[in-house]
Formats: structure tokens, C-alpha cells, sequence
């Protein structure tokens, strides 16, 4: 097993997850929420180095209150 780590952009934290059979990365649409503040973030570091994704493309951007990437959105707060 691995861990997913991810430093949340609104309240600084570092979130650690275990990846496993119900915390998959892929299955979750590479986001996850901050065990800290609550936010809904995206796993970026794990979705730039996925399988699907050998290119490493990132689109991430803000738009109209959300984060948005070829992932999906985010309603930021």
C-alpha cells in the first residue's frame, strides 16, 4: 500500500491518506477532504502522475468560485 499526500490550499494542512480498496485515487475522481478544515481539494500530485495521465497534463484553474480541471470542479468557498 501507499499513501496519498496532499497539502490542502486553503488552510496549509498536509493530509495523509492510505490508499486501499475503498480510497482509491481514481475512484474518488482525484479529490479528497481536508481532515483539517473540511474542504474538498484535489489530489493533484497523484492525478499529475497517474497512469491515464503520462502526459502530465494540468489545466487547473479558477473559474466563476470554482476550481476546475479536466477532473471536474470544486466549489471553492
Amino acid at each position: 500500500m501507499k499513501d496519498v499526500v496532499e497539502v490542502c490550499p486553503h488552510c496549509g494542512n498536509e493530509n495523509v491518506w492510505m490508499v486501499t480498496n475503498k480510497f482509491d485515487p481514481a475512484k474518488v475522481q482525484y479529490k479528497g477532504v481536508c481532515d483539517n478544515c473540511g474542504k474538498e481539494i484535489f489530489l493533484c500530485d497523484e492525478c499529475f502522475h497517474s497512469e491515464d495521465n503520462l502526459g502530465q497534463r494540468c489545466d487547473w484553474h479558477k473559474e466563476n468560485g470554482y476550481s476546475v480541471c479536466f477532473r471536474g470542479k470544486i466549489k471553492e468557498d
